[in-house]
């Protein structure tokens, strides 16, 4: 292999490590080409990369769903958030709600309705009830001209207090000229600012962070890709970052030397968390920081807000290539300062469902919501801690004090443990008074194949769960949606809003056909 040909490799095979580490498998500092392209072979699990996801040309029989039991589900009245009438799928759902009034809710989906993955977000103005469906802009590449880049993918929203919305993407390229030798894999983070409290944005985009991954014949560039961006913007009456907007992400440094972005230096072949913040909606962003410390094998993050105003982050840590431990680090107003103890160290193993081939890497991401300076943590493990393993993956839920870094490991789902069910993709809010957890579950089917999103409340701080609900109104195939069941998201988000509603949006296949958006508002 020449040079310029290995460098590709290099690029390509840097691009699919992304979902290894998710799987818990660290990634070896490659003595060449040859050892990295054997380490993808025997760890690639992943049908495709989440970023730059396109629908597969090849069809696949559906998986048609098959009758269940009658659940709670019957209670609810669910409501469709997209309103396009296609069968291309919405697979992954940001959301926030207007933190005054609770009113306006807004969802963002990773969407395939273009072919390629393109973000689109739907406003409601009457709390779910009724929604809009409108097209985030994508970014511009200055690497080719100032032509929009080729796909948009990990959606996220926040809204703060005046009646901007702030929706966050990853966009990037996946261009490959065999025949002029020339490859663009560029990657961006960029926000799109909206008014009237989200119901239109600007027609042009903010960058955070751009990183070229390009090479030609003549010139090889490539340093750093960016992947899975979220924000989250400081809404706390008294503090004095009020308005602050945050957003953070990882970044994969896929050269042999450290990579340098903004105020962060990453080690080679090696990921960091970083986040970037600009005082106010529509206001430039700073230079990165690092989120992640002196960690090298990071992924997956989640920022909230305390009631003094402080930002804390928590992230997934893969360096010790088995167990997983999430961290929280804390933002001091110069730099970000990670606690020394993680607040939870756990091991995935995998869904037991032999009917659910779609990644589920991200269901091991924090989820997080917080209510005065207790932070709720959810995500999916087999095993936590030292505790005995079940064959299914179940929801845990983190309770972190953010001012002194303990915390709490709670089970939420209350099926048995050990039966064979999987619950995935979890995400927590809190109220007032309540804990909340959603998440995508399987437990009243004795096929394992059909899925219902169940809520879960506590009352007593995240201790216990012992209403559990499934919110949707029909039990549904998650494989159906996509081709092959390749790809069914990374995150689902749950929120709430002043008014003590909570508000649902799951991925949907109840037509037996297609991949649709649903929501719920939950008031018990």
């Amino acid at each position: 292999m020449t040079t310029l040909v290995r460098a590709a490799v290099v690029m390509l095979l840097a691009t699919l490590f992304y979902g290894q580490q998710a799987s818990g498998q660290q990634m070896p500092v490659p003595k060449s080409t040859n050892d990295l392209v054997t380490w993808v072979r025997l760890h690639n699990k992943a049908p495709f990369d989440r970023d730059s996801a396109q629908m597969p040309t090849k069809t696949f029989p559906s998986l048609k769903a098959t009758p269940l039991a009658a659940s709670a589900a019957a209670k609810f009245k669910n409501v469709k958030v997209n309103q396009d009438r296609n069968p291309w799928p919405k697979a992954e759902v940001g959301s926030a709600v207007d933190p005054i009034t609770g009113k306006n809710y807004v969802v963002m989906t990773n969407d395939f309705r273009e072919n390629w993955d393109h973000e689109f977000y739907h406003v409601s103005t009457n709390g779910g009830q009724a929604w809009t469906d409108d097209s985030m802009v994508g970014g511009f590449d200055p690497y080719t001209g100032g032509a929009q880049l080729t796909f948009q993918s990990d959606p996220g929203v926040a809204l703060d207090s005046v009646g901007h919305s702030v929706l966050s993407a990853i966009t990037g390229n996946n261009i490959f000229d065999f025949t002029n030798l020339y490859e663009n894999l560029d990657t961006e983070i960029e926000v799109a600012v909206g008014y009237s409290h989200g119901t239109y944005t600007l027609l042009l985009p903010t960058v955070v962070d751009f990183q070229p991954c390009n090479f030609s014949a003549l010139a090889f560039t490539c340093a750093i890709q960016l992947d899975k961006p979220l924000v989250t913007i400081d809404n706390v009456p008294e503090s004095p970052n009020n308005g602050t907007v945050y957003v953070y992400y990882t970044a994969f440094c896929v050269q042999p030397t450290p990579c340098s972005d903004g105020n962060a230096t990453i080690p080679a072949f090696s990921s960091a968390i970083l986040e970037a913040h600009a005082p106010g909606a529509g206001l430039p962003f700073g230079a990165p920081n690092l989120v992640s410390g002196q960690f090298t094998q990071e992924q997956f993050s989640d920022i909230v807000i305390d009631s003094h105003g402080v930002a804390h982050a928590f992230f997934d840590d893969f360096s010790t290539g088995v167990n997983i431990s999430m961290y929280m680090s804390t933002f001091n107003g110069s730099s970000w300062v990670v606690n020394p103890t993680p607040i939870a160290t756990f091991v995935p193993s995998g869904v037991a469902s032999l009917n659910w081939v779609f990644r589920t890497s991200g269901t091991i991401a924090p989820g997080c919501g917080i209510k005065g300076d207790t932070a709720y943590c959810a995500f999916s493990s087999n095993q936590v801690g030292n505790g005995p393993t079940e064959s299914g993956m179940s929801v845990y839920l983190a309770t972190v004090n953010t001012s002194t870094g303990a915390s709490r490991i709670t089970r939420v789902n209350n099926d048995p443990f050990n039966d064979g069910k999987d619950h995935i993709f979890p995400w927590a809010t809190a109220t007032d008074r309540s804990v909340y957890v959603g998440w995508y579950d399987d437990r009243n089917d004795p096929f394992n194949t059909l899925a219902q999103y169940f809520v879960g409340k506590s009352t007593d701080g995240g201790k216990t769960f012992p209403t559990q609900l499934a919110v949707n109104d029909v039990p549904f195939n998650p494989c159906v949606g996509f081709p092959g069941c390749g790809f069914f998201g990374d995150y689902t988000q749950l929120v709430s809003g002043p008014d003590g509603l909570v508000h649902a949006a799951w991925s949907d296949t109840r037509d037996g056909a297609s991949m649709q958006v649903w929501s719920q508002t939950i008031s018990w």
